[in-house]
């Protein structure tokens, strides 16, 4: 019979640690230097480090020799050699040299995990497979994230939380006129909203119907099988800031069941000297104001029970939050099918 490869293999497991065949954020660039870094993301510890071209590569940080961190190790060749024995392995976690021993069969073999890495808008993103097919979709990102157009900066942080928590916050534009009541720009607008949703192609957008152009306009939300599922919010700037709106794009990165890295690229559409001037103002004011905001939402957050889920009780506001959870538990369910019956199927031949 063969062992199912260390793979969540019910709906439920997936959703605790993260949909997968898709790409994500895992760091921005300026984490990851010239030497090998450690992270754990969706569960698994993973080893980087960049090549002496400044190449981004990630396996498994696990060396296949005796299990010692590869993330310990050093870059050889532009391959990732184990500190423990000087095992090395490439970016697939194919093994390229074993030090100790004169042709080693080990040489050749992939024996560790290896993952996809795209560098682009300023983040290393990375490919999380089910491992059922050989195929990586490509990066595909938002254009905020990637045209000239848009201006912005990242937002990345660890949060003590699971990651739907955080979703679910995004896919919630009232908490924000009362927990972000002394904010500058959420300190505006009414108390009392109607949300209302509209599916789209790819995904859905709520809105507050009284809100336009005062407080959150609105906020999509935008699955492509492949990619993630990218959330992005419009929230005006009052005159006294320039006027205007900038958007805020995210997905969430799940550490593991218990932690989330969060990240929010802020960003705005604006050409010459207003894209100087927001950029400007982005640093020696907005930024301060923005973590100040992003503050909030963490210490409430985190103090959520993990119990709560099974105690709430859901209002109208709650549409966004309602969507977003059913479209994650339907991927999550298609997702454990095509595991077990590709494993199921393989385990009976």
């Amino acid at each position: 019979m063969i062992k199912k490869p260390n793979l969540p293999v019910t709906a439920e497991q997936i959703l605790k640690t993260g949909i997968l065949n898709q790409w994500y954020l895992v760091c921005k660039s300026s984490d990851l230097g010239a030497t090998p870094i450690r992270l754990t993301r969706l569960g698994r510890h993973i080893a980087l480090w960049r090549d002496a071209e400044g190449k981004a590569h990630a396996v498994e940080d696990f060396c296949p020799h005796r299990g010692a961190p590869l993330s310990h190790g050093l870059v050889v060749d532009g391959k990732l050699a184990c500190r423990y024995h000087g095992l090395a392995v490439d970016g697939t976690g194919t093994v390229t040299d074993v030090p100790p021993v004169h042709n080693c069969p080990l040489v050749g073999r992939k024996l560790i995990e290896g993952y996809p890495v795209r560098e682009a808008a300023g983040a290393i993103w990375l490919y999380f497979s089910d491992g059922i097919d050989d195929h990586v979709p490509e990066l595909e990102l938002p254009n905020e994230l990637t045209s000239p157009e848009w201006s912005g900066f990242i937002y990345a942080q660890e949060w003590n939380c699971h990651y739907q928590l955080p979703l679910d916050n995004r896919l919630d534009p009232m908490h924000a006129i009362y927990l972000h009541a002394d904010s500058f720009t959420l300190a505006y607008g009414v108390k009392t909203s109607v949300i209302n949703l509209t599916e789209t192609e790819h995904g859905f957008v709520i809105e507050r119907d009284n809100q336009r152009g005062v407080n959150i306009d609105r906020t999509e939300v935008v699955y492509k099988p492949g990619s993630n599922v990218f959330v992005f919010t419009q929230i005006p700037y009052p005159k006294a800031a320039g006027g205007n709106f900038f958007a805020i794009v995210s997905h969430l990165t799940p550490i593991d069941e218990h932690r989330t890295y969060l990240w929010v690229m802020r960003c705005q559409k604006s050409q010459g000297w207003r894209r100087d001037l927001w950029r400007f103002l982005y640093k020696n004011r907005l930024e301060a104001r923005h973590d100040y905001v992003i503050e909030q939402d963490r210490a409430i957050i985190e103090a959520i029970p993990a119990e709560a889920a099974g105690r709430e009780a859901m209002i109208q506001c709650d549409i966004g939050v309602s969507r977003i959870r059913r479209m994650l538990k339907k991927i999550a369910e298609e997702q454990a099918r095509r595991i077990n019956e590709h494993y199921g199927a393989l385990a009976a031949e």
